[in-house]
């Protein structure tokens, strides 16, 4: 490879791979209790669409974790584009099913199964350029990534406001199309390196399970422990977030807007994520970030306008902005070489499957039952908890596994 030629190529088709994902996934994920609420489901009742949906990504994730640790000669991006196309062909199905909840469920389930999953794998295909000794800016791609995620958010909620909520299916369409174009003209790694890596991958019996992975592995085991308590929270104030800016007075537009604020703010801190790897350890920045999530957790409870909705999104720059690049980085270091790729999956599934499926579940049901302001005090407790275990676990100062 030419170093520095392929290097910026590599980062280059990278990043339109990020940009393309997130904004398909403003689309779906983002604006998904907007569409749901304009078929006339309730909000528990859209709680347990978006948890089963999350549930279904728990299962898939952790099979196509195992099966691309276990199968090095299969591309990821190979896998990568399967679940991309089949993620197009469930939008499509979407858009012309009736308001029937068990249909709908189903259909996300399958969104579950393919998108969210699709997170992990994502990672996992910069990691393994990092692995083989291949620099890939990850900081700077995510944060592309979430410009593209606000952009996605501000368009969509301007366009949901002129056009009707059925719109955001459309918008995820055209997203997935050029996604699906993104990852397919994406670099494998070089031949003999990615064969030598596989070979020394492969060469320790693949761990029998996860649950044998997590048993040996305490530091992660814990750090999993820690993602799903506040994430339980994250959960609760990001697929709600419609009805919190409408508790305070605001509409599908300020919806839009406080989304895109709240990527936006991620971007400084991913795209300079390499100068802070150099002044102190993926652990400390982890630590940071879940500090900053109960610290908007608790601010969330005080908002009385849209404008301090607006204000507390921006606290993502060392909230969950801080938590992405970080978390693919710890696990990295804390995982052994092949438990690479399920590593990263089980952080999607901790986060976005566990962690999520429990807020939205709890969430809806708080909403129906309590209302907002209740919703946002459970919200707060999780994420205190989630902080307190994480200081506790990564603050230590032995490096082993225990």
């Amino acid at each position: 490879m030419q170093a520095g030629k392929s290097l910026k190529k590599i980062n280059a088709k990278f990043s339109m791979i990020q940009c393309s994902f997130m904004m398909s996934f403003s689309a779906i994920v983002g604006f998904s209790v907007v569409l749901l609420q304009s078929r006339n489901f309730k909000s528990s009742e859209i709680g347990i669409i978006l948890a089963v949906e999350c549930v279904a990504s728990v299962i898939s994730q952790t099979f196509l974790g195992s099966f691309a640790d276990k199968h090095k000669k299969i591309p990821l991006k190979r896998i990568l584009l399967v679940i991309m196309i089949l993620s197009f062909i469930i939008n499509m199905i979407l858009m012309v099913i009736p308001s029937e909840f068990f249909i709908t469920m189903f259909i996300f389930i399958m969104i579950g199964m393919t998108e969210y999953s699709a997170t992990g794998l994502i990672n996992s295909l910069a990691i393994q350029f990092v692995n083989i000794g291949i620099p890939v800016n990850f900081g700077l791609a995510r944060g592309l990534g979430s410009l593209a995620y606000a952009a996605g958010g501000f368009i969509i909620g301007k366009v949901v406001t002129q056009s009707g909520p059925e719109s955001i299916l459309v918008i995820h369409a055209v997203f997935l199309i050029i996604m699906i174009i993104s990852v397919f003209i994406f670099d494998k790694p070089d031949s003999k390196t990615a064969v030598q890596e596989s070979v020394n991958i492969e060469q320790p019996e693949n761990n029998d399970s996860v649950w044998h992975m997590l048993a040996a592995n305490k530091k992660l085991l814990y750090f999993l422990a820690a993602m799903i308590l506040t994430f339980i929270s994250h959960g609760m104030l990001a697929n709600f977030l419609p009805q919190i800016v409408e508790h305070v007075g605001g509409n599908s537009g300020d919806y839009g807007t406080a989304m895109s604020l709240a990527a936006l703010s991620e971007i400084p801190t991913m795209v300079c994520f390499s100068f802070f790897m150099k002044k102190t350890t993926s652990g400390k920045l982890v630590m940071l970030s879940f500090l900053f999530f109960f610290v908007k957790s608790v601010l969330f409870i005080f908002s009385n306008n849209i404008y301090f909705i607006f204000a507390f999104q921006m606290l993502q720059i060392l909230g969950y902005g801080l938590f992405v690049p970080a978390s693919v980085y710890y696990v990295n270091e804390i995982v052994d070489k092949n438990e690479k790729i399920r590593g990263q999956s089980l952080v999607t599934v901790a986060s976005m499957g566990i962690g999520i499926t429990i807020g939205n579940l709890l969430g809806g049901v708080i909403l129906d039952s309590k209302g907002v302001p209740a919703m946002l005090i459970v919200s707060t407790v999780f994420s205190f908890l989630g902080f307190v275990i994480v200081f506790l676990s990564i603050g230590r100062k032995n490096k082993n596994n225990i």
